[in-house]
């Protein structure tokens, strides 16, 4: 490896953000034979700081396991931005070789229109199933960290919301073996994931919360759309939020993908945590 080489990787390392805008403004496979030549971490991390209609265009240019590799490393809603600016052929190849459970939550968001809710959810939100105890809430959240929020969505065994927890009142909370019931708190304000971008900034829950849960038709969780997410994308170029002829067909789609990956996730949970052998179950 040149000197020159050296040095230009280790400040990719160092300053991802400003590394990406150059990577930009260079032909794709520039960019992408000097992202492989670093360690694949840091390289999967320059790809997350790009834009994602550069980084579709470097991303394409590897074969379709090579790809897959590499946005398996990112969050769910880079990976869902990048294959967005993809070719429709280049992004189902790179679908098929994506873990199924990463693959099966990206193709939810993009089978939705990007003029509604559901193209902008974040469904990698931690969850507990109804009729569990406060003790196996905890024992989840020492599994699989805090979330950045405040409280946590409960749902039931086909994914229908069914409440909220405060995170503070599991935290504070002296007897573990109370049901998550008894601290159960309703949820005021949701979101229908086909319902228009204009819709949802009128909610009025956005008044005391920063985030918001989303529904389908059939009322099963997704996931949550952030406030800031929401005023960025109506702040962006109108053509790209463009309502499809198609797009109620896609949400079918969309819906039937997700009633398999709830119904696994739900068989998941009770297994990893018994945590519905009270209560509902």
């Amino acid at each position: 490896m040149s000197y020159k080489l050296e040095l230009a990787e280790h400040f990719a390392k160092c300053h991802p953000q400003t590394s990406a805008r150059v990577l930009e403004e260079v032909p794709p496979e520039v960019s992408m034979e000097f992202i492989q030549a670093m360690p694949h971490q840091h390289g999967a991390r320059l790809l997350a700081s790009m834009l994602p209609y550069p980084a579709a265009k470097c991303v394409a240019q590897l074969p379709e396991n090579v790809a897959a590799k590499y946005l398996s490393a990112l969050e769910l809603k880079t990976i869902t931005r990048i294959l967005h600016h993809m070719a429709k052929k280049k992004r189902e190849q790179i679908l098929g070789r994506l873990p199924w459970r990463i693959a099966a939550r990206v193709s939810l968001i993009l089978n939705y229109s990007q003029a509604t809710v559901g193209a902008w959810i974040e469904p990698t939100v931690l969850t507990l199933p109804l009729g569990g105890t406060i003790g196996k809430a905890r024992e989840r959240l020492s599994d699989e960290g805090y979330p950045d929020c405040d409280r946590i969505y409960v749902v039931n065994e086909v994914h229908h919301l069914k409440g909220t927890i405060p995170l503070i009142s599991l935290i504070q909370a002296i007897d573990e073996d109370i049901l998550l019931d008894r601290i159960l708190k309703p949820v005021a304000h949701i979101l229908k994931a086909s319902a228009t971008l204009e819709m949802a900034v009128n909610n009025p829950g956005w008044q005391n919360h920063d985030y918001l849960p989303v529904i389908d038709r059939q009322e099963r969780f997704l996931g949550v759309l952030r406030h800031a997410t929401l005023l960025s994308v109506l702040a962006g170029p109108r053509a790209k939020r463009t309502e499809q002829s198609s797009s109620e067909t896609l949400l079918d789609i969309a819906e039937t993908c997700y009633l398999g990956l709830a119904n696994i996730l739900s068989t998941s949970l009770s297994v990893k945590n018994p945590m519905t052998e009270k209560g509902s179950r």
